[in-house]
């Protein structure tokens, strides 16, 4: 097969299973040769057991885990955060309380050939990380002077626990790889209602970190927050209509207030500055790891977010990207993110006719009715198209392993996978150009039928 068949999986799943008898089951049924486990996290979405709202998969424990707070999921070396007001956290989850989950998966992937990739993912956006001391300290600061929920990037004590927390996993296990997640953007964006589920809003960041960033840059900061919080309140409906469409005035706003885009590129440029820092480190102590980005499935929505996520840049460095490329899950999440934007500054525009333009400017063929979108999802050449682009825009600099939908949870009204999705979405990706694939979101929702699904499809092209 040649590629790389890649799973995320959480410290849970080999508790509730079994260290080898996971790894037997992911490895028989779905080819897998390399465990992206997730060591460190707050977002139930890559720890936990299935989710209350969903069906039991078929394998693991019945039993929902309702104490769940997340953190590390690894021994960790205070050492290694002196010089951060943010030492380690252990996860406190009941069910996984003192389980290494690298301690104990890495030799037994070994045994199997499998390689071992530590998966960490930055989501905050739950607020779990008020279990952690001292974490209000590192919190980003909206227009409004209030705290966010979300770490600012140019902080230095999040820097530096970032930092600390790369240094502990490569010098304290022997890992294949380092992927780090992030699922947030720009004050632009999240003011417009374009930042997904559970975000709140609210522009940022105005820290005294990012207010020095923006006056070296001779950014007028009074005005950037001057021209955010009407920009907020036209995106939430405070604003005099005048006649205009919402699209006009937002159009107005920037061209009043060019600092709103000037304040968007500086946090921008912090973010991706942070993951400049986290690759250089990485590759300095341990060269031979393999440093990757979890690349957000807005990527697939947001004209803006896209904009802002550019492959051919984000090969500098990383030696293996995956974007998200949920297909089941994604006209569900596409349908919720015109809604949001439909509300905001494209008020008064028919949703049909807004879902058209964003197909076109996306690139899409997915000419469905806007509502049915839920129901049918889109299909496996939206996931074809997307590798295709990646692969592209990568020329080569960097591998391309497309996160592939296994049973996301979602509402009782939208689309599921099945085998024949599964078989679609993975011959989709290899005929992208992708270098491999990874199956996603976590091993502990995904039914064993769709687990096999992938492997019968792989063995049938090799």
């Amino acid at each position: 097969m040649g590629s790389l068949v890649g799973i995320q999986i959480g410290a849970i799943s080999f508790v509730d299973e079994g260290v080898d008898q996971v790894l037997d089951i992911v490895g028989e049924a779905a080819a897998v040769d390399a465990v992206f486990v997730a060591t460190q996290s707050f977002d139930r979405g890559l720890q936990g057991r299935q989710v209350v709202s969903r069906p039991w998969p078929g394998h693991g424990a019945r039993q929902l885990d309702h104490h769940h707070v997340g953190g590390s999921y690894v021994t960790q070396h205070p050492e290694f955060y002196a010089n951060t007001a943010l030492g380690p956290f252990r996860a406190p989850d009941r069910e996984v309380a003192g389980f290494d989950v690298l301690e104990q998966v890495i030799p037994a992937a070994r045994r199997r050939g499998m390689r071992v990739y530590s998966f960490v993912l930055e989501n905050t956006h739950s607020g779990l990380t008020r279990h952690v001391p001292n974490w209000p300290k590192v919190l980003q600061v909206d227009a409004w002077g209030r705290a966010d929920p979300y770490a600012c990037v140019r902080n230095p004590d999040y820097v530096a626990w970032w930092l600390g927390l790369i240094e502990d996993q490569l010098k304290s296990y022997p890992l294949d790889g380092l992927m780090f997640g992030s699922e947030r953007h720009g004050p632009l964006g999240n003011v417009l209602g374009d930042g997904g589920f559970a975000r709140d809003g609210n522009p940022y960041c105005f820290c005294p970190h990012c207010e020095a960033a923006g006056h070296r840059r001779g950014i007028d900061v009074r005005r950037a927050r001057e021209g955010y919080v009407a920009l907020h309140r036209l995106a939430h409906g405070g604003a005099d209509p005048g006649g205009d469409s919402g699209f006009v005035r937002f159009l107005r706003l920037l061209t009043e207030y060019p600092e709103i885009l000037a304040w968007e590129q500086l946090w921008t440029d912090g973010f991706e500055a942070l993951r400049r820092q986290l690759y250089g480190t990485a590759k300095f102590l341990a060269p031979h790891v393999q440093v990757g980005w979890h690349v957000w499935h807005h990527n697939s929505f947001s004209p803006l977010y896209r904009a802002q996520t550019d492959f051919a840049a984000l090969a500098e460095y990383a030696d293996f990207v995956k974007p998200v490329l949920y297909n089941n899950c994604a006209g569900y999440r596409l349908h919720h993110h015109i809604r949001q934007v439909a509300r905001s500054i494209f008020a008064g525009v028919d949703e049909q006719t807004l879902y058209d333009l964003y197909r076109g400017v996306l690139g899409y063929d997915e000419a469905v009715r806007f509502d049915d979108l839920p129901a049918t999802g889109l299909s496996a050449d939206y996931v074809t198209r997307e590798t295709r682009r990646t692969v592209t825009a990568v020329a080569g600099r960097a591998a391309v392993y497309p996160g592939l939908d296994l049973d996301v949870p979602t509402p009782e009204h939208v689309k599921k996978t099945s085998p024949e999705e599964v078989r679609a979405s993975v011959t989709a990706a290899l005929e992208g150009g992708a270098d491999g694939i990874i199956l996603s979101r976590k091993y502990s929702e995904m039914r064993l039928d769709n687990l096999a699904a992938v492997g019968d499809t792989l063995r049938a092209r090799a």
